[in-house]
């Protein structure tokens, strides 16, 4: 597979891999604009697009200057996530990733579904400058997951996988949906809530920018999903009329402050900043994000909680 990419390339490899892997050529990432690409192909379920795409990703993101077999098998590497993905493409090998993220991680210890930033998102605006979403594609194996998440939201048959799956999910588990991405039209809207309903078992909660898409939505709401109001937006004068819908929990909202401050959760000053720069936005009484999601408070993660109703989360840019 390697050696034939390269020839798809015009290039030959004969020397020994061992000696290749000596050379230290190519880059050994991809960068943000390739990653988009690559994403709208899949939000569009251009398949085509996709293995064309994939296979110059292969050809470029090397340590060598030809792809040999010893490369493309070191797990965790861009060239080896993009081949089993092409091989996934192909038919010819299962995902390299199951659909839904079971262990989660420190910060988040609920399992969870992503898909890609931006090119699912109808709802971003200014939030872009600050996605923290991005910064896990520094990693292949986010990014990837993403990826083939994405392109099977986009077709009826990947839906129905990703049904089977959740269908699939152990009982009476906390789960988050959308930790990336978000609705990217009003058919999966009314897919996910298909879903959440049919496991009333699940506590299912997220954050959502896609207004225009849930307020189309005509269909009957889950009990068992919360929803927060992120900003950052396009559609803010949407916001009062979104609030209503019965599955909203409240306002989860970033507030500017120090960078120096960002992400120092613990800090007396950043909370400081925080609460300071809530009041001038006009936020009474918040509730100040501390950045753990599953032992924010005693009674349990405090955006998934139906009792919390009302108070605006907030967080400052990070």
């Amino acid at each position: 597979m390697a050696h034939d990419v390269y020839r798809a390339y015009g290039v030959h490899c004969n020397w020994p891999c061992w000696l290749l892997s000596l050379v230290k050529w190519g880059r050994t990432s991809m960068n943000k604009t390739e990653g988009l690409e690559l994403g709208r192909a899949a939000a569009s379920a251009d398949v085509a697009t996709m293995r064309s795409l994939l296979l110059a990703l292969i050809a470029t993101t090397t340590k060598t200057p030809f792809y040999c077999d010893d490369d493309i098998s070191r797990r965790g590497t861009w060239a080896y996530f993009a081949d089993k993905t092409l091989q996934y493409l192909d038919n010819a090998a299962p995902s390299p990733f199951a659909i839904w993220n079971l262990k989660g991680n420190i910060k988040l210890p609920f399992a969870a579904f992503s898909t890609l930033p931006q090119v699912t998102c109808p709802g971003a605006g200014p939030c872009l400058d600050f996605c923290y979403s991005f910064k896990s594609w520094r990693y292949p194996a986010p990014y990837f997951r993403q990826l083939i998440n994405t392109l099977l939201m986009a077709t009826p048959h990947g839906r129905e996988v990703i049904a089977v799956a959740t269908a699939k999910l152990p009982q009476d588990i906390a789960i988050r949906l959308y930790v990336d991405g978000d609705f990217a039209n009003v058919e999966q809207v009314a897919f996910w809530m298909e879903q959440i309903a049919k496991r009333p078992d699940l506590a299912v909660y997220g954050y959502s920018k896609s207004w225009v898409e849930l307020l189309a939505y005509k269909g009957k709401w889950p009990s068992n999903y919360l929803l927060n109001l992120s900003n950052g937006g396009n559609a803010e004068h949407l916001r009062n009329d979104v609030a209503k819908l019965p599955i909203v929990r409240g306002d989860f909202l970033t507030v500017d402050i120090d960078k120096r401050l960002a992400g120092k959760y613990d800090d007396k000053g950043y909370k400081a900043a925080v609460r300071a720069s809530a009041k001038k936005a006009g936020i009474d009484r918040p509730f100040v994000c501390p950045g753990r999601c599953g032992a924010c408070t005693k009674s349990g993660h405090f955006c998934g909680r139906s009792d919390t109703a009302g108070v605006s989360v907030v967080i400052g840019v990070h």
